[in-house]
């Protein structure tokens, strides 16, 4: 880390911070700046920051559906595993973008709410989770998506309800266009919240993942009408270098110390290219790919 610089109340940037502890991957170069604000009118100072300084701005979340170049990342990332809360009214979770997914399952079952428990074991947060639109076992973030408040990149706050474009093409465009600060979920109340709990750890066992930080959530999409996990495994990819598709969940990856970035990027899209001429099918990525891979 080069230098840090005070700003506005108590947030700082950070210069040339290297992704390697922002990434599960454990990979990548450098954040030409870094910060990590804590409320909104801290993700308001970094950016009135960036705007003075036209700076590219980059929203990461705990980075779990990241990949990081080795070249890093110019402008500006923000990070906003900080910002944290959860509060629930009726059958509606209101919850911060820092919030990880599992814990929100986790109290929505407490207030005897269900229609998350399908993607338990979901690593991240739910702030991450709505932007890639995570889906497991037939659920998408989006069937229980409500709305969403978020700060453009110009400061401007902007409420996306569920009947926006993009999640009706079952894509987001959060983490392009601004910074999400709120998420709502419309959950179905049910007094079965023994059975719910139940059925939620089940799921968390199919989508078990070893203890071990080197380690992505789902790299691709489900294919329309069967799973990525199953693509995978027809295409029976030996993996590149230290890097290799999972034997416990085939659509995610499994890295060795000392793995590349550039290693993972080659094993993905040998997926997707041994995909489209051998089976027909077109993966679709669900990480986020940051920075320059030419």
């Amino acid at each position: 880390m080069a230098s840090i610089r005070p700003r506005l109340g108590n947030i700082v940037i950070a210069e040339s911070v290297s992704m390697k502890n922002h990434s599960s991957f454990y990979t990548g170069g450098n954040a030409e700046y870094y910060a990590e604000p804590r409320s909104i009118e801290e993700c308001l100072n970094v950016l009135e920051i960036a705007y003075k300084k036209n700076l590219n701005v980059t929203v990461i979340g705990s980075g779990t559906h990241i990949l990081v170049s080795e070249k890093g990342i110019p402008g500006l990332v923000i990070c906003t595993s900080s910002i944290k809360g959860i509060t629930i009214k009726g059958n509606l979770v209101e919850a911060a973008p820092g919030e990880p997914l599992d814990n929100i399952i986790n109290q929505a079952i407490d207030h005897n709410l269900i229609g998350l428990e399908e993607l338990g074991g979901i690593p991240g947060t739910i702030g991450g989770a709505v932007s890639v639109n995570a889906s497991s076992n037939g659920r998408s973030i989006s069937d229980v998506f409500f709305y969403a408040d978020y700060l453009s990149f110009d400061g401007r706050y902007f409420r996306r309800p569920f009947y926006h474009d993009y999640f009706r093409k079952q894509q987001s465009s959060f983490g392009i266009d601004g910074i999400i600060v709120s998420i709502a979920l419309q959950l179905n109340p049910s007094r079965a919240s023994a059975e719910a709990r139940r059925r939620k750890e089940k799921y968390v066992e199919l989508m078990f993942i070893p203890p071990c930080r080197r380690f992505s959530g789902e790299i691709f999409k489900d294919p329309e009408g069967m799973s990525a996990e199953s693509v995978i495994r027809r295409l029976d990819i030996k993996g590149r270098g230290k890097a290799s598709f999972s034997d416990y969940q085939p659509n995610s990856i499994f890295t060795l110390p000392g793995c590349t970035s550039a290693e993972i990027h080659d094993l993905i899209t040998e997926a997707e290219e041994r995909a489209e001429v051998e089976l027909g099918i077109r993966l679709e990525r669900s990480l986020s790919v940051l920075g320059d891979f030419t």
